[in-house]
């Protein structure tokens, strides 16, 4: 593995539009039931959760009248008590009751003064997990982060189980404007009611100017070095604040780095026989992340274990998550050894041809997973991280990916 230094700065990322089936809707921010309607197919029209609707409209229960008016997006979080303000009249405006202020806000009291924060809706929703349902998606929908759901949940991985509860911090804005899409922009939902993942447009080729990572190099560093943005140096590479550059690797500067967009987050529910051809350089690397948690697949067997990202440039370098992880991957293989297998990579619904080698070995940063070292885990044009490696171990991986991807039935 090369040398790598850690981004320093974090920088937004601008989410991809959602785009929900067709609402029919006063405009973006209300809804009138209409007659047959249910909380269900309310939230199924509009991408968002039952509970959300509920917390968002006060509902202590899940039936409607036709003609009632729901809020969709959250009027605003806090509201700070003025001259003249009573807990009624701050209910009130704001569409809410004086009983649920006072058990969000723990008050004894209807009493308040000048210049008390009030806060109106509590700071994360809870959503019961469905069918379908990744962190990806959700952290989406929400406009938050897959970082800040798991911190909120104390979850050590991003594997979901149905009903599940989990806590959002959510950012009304994104909410708006995922609602927003549905309204000018309909699209034709699965049957589950699942949200539909727009897919960008493929960037062909570097930007005019690029740049070759150094020893040492952060964004702010390299921002300098160009007099532009650090954010803008992690946005144009796809990168977060989680993320490490690594010492050779080629940056864009002033544009996108080539993407193919090979694969969409969320398009499938579960891991599939085959998976897609997904370039390392112009997908994987921006997929697969270091300390990232998936599935992978065994192709003969369906064996199925999880396993956690240490790294990589060239490639992706993987370890098993747990000790039952490692006991399963090693009935797959028989014996530790470099003979690569084919196998389906399944993270965030989205399934990927890859080959995975058998052989532990160099760094280890899972000390309780029962093996010591990290495994080859190779994309489509994945290459070694040694040139020293034999070509032969390559086209071993090569011609695995084209199995697991039934290019080569």
């Amino acid at each position: 593995m090369k040398n790598i230094t850690k981004i320093l700065l974090s920088a937004m990322i601008v989410p991809m539009l959602l785009m929900p089936t067709k609402v029919f809707a006063l405009d973006s921010s209300m809804y009138t039931v209409q007659k047959g309607d249910s909380l269900w197919n309310i939230s199924s029209k509009l991408g968002v959760s039952i509970d959300y609707l509920k917390t968002v409209n006060d509902l202590n229960k899940d039936t409607l009248m036709q003609g009632q008016v729901l809020k969709l997006i959250p009027d605003k979080h806090n509201y700070t008590v003025k001259s003249g303000d009573s807990l009624w009249k701050v209910a009130t405006n704001n569409s809410t009751t004086i009983s649920y202020l006072k058990t969000l806000n723990n008050l004894n009291t209807e009493n308040l003064y000048v210049g008390q924060v009030i806060k109106l809706l509590p700071d994360t929703i809870t959503h019961t997990v469905q069918q379908g349902d990744t962190l990806y998606l959700l952290a989406r929908n929400y406009g938050t982060t897959v970082d800040d759901i798991k911190y909120v949940n104390h979850l050590a991985s991003s594997n979901l189980i149905l009903n599940q509860k989990l806590l959002i911090p959510y950012k009304s804005q994104q909410i708006k404007e995922n609602i927003s899409a549905a309204v000018s922009n309909p699209a034709t939902a699965t049957a589950s009611g699942s949200v539909i993942v727009s897919t960008p447009q493929p960037v062909k080729a570097f930007p005019s100017v690029t740049y070759i990572v150094q020893a040492g190099d952060t964004a702010e560093s390299i921002a300098k070095k160009f007099n532009v943005s650090a954010s803008d140096i992690l946005k144009y590479n796809y990168m977060t604040n989680n993320d490490w550059f690594s010492e050779g690797q080629k940056i864009a500067i002033n544009g996108y780095a080539p993407r193919d967009y090979a694969v969409t987050p969320g398009m499938d529910k579960a891991p599939t026989q085959y998976g897609h051809l997904v370039d390392w350089f112009k997908d994987g690397q921006y997929l697969l992340k270091r300390n990232d948690v998936f599935t992978i697949v065994d192709f003969a067997t369906r064996k199925q274990f999880t396993v956690k990202v240490l790294g990589g440039y060239n490639h992706c370098d993987i370890e098993p998550l747990t000790t039952s992880d490692t006991s399963v991957m090693k009935s797959i293989f028989g014996s530790w050894n470099w003979t690569p297998r084919p196998v389906i990579i399944f993270k965030d619904g989205m399934n990927i041809a890859g080959s995975l080698s058998g052989m532990p070995h160099s760094f280890d940063s899972t000390p309780n997973n029962s093996v010591v070292g990290h495994f080859d885990l190779y994309l489509k044009n994945s290459i070694p991280h040694d040139t020293s490696t034999s070509q032969a171990y390559v086209q071993q991986h090569y011609n695995n990916i084209l199995i697991s991807s039934g290019q080569n039935k």
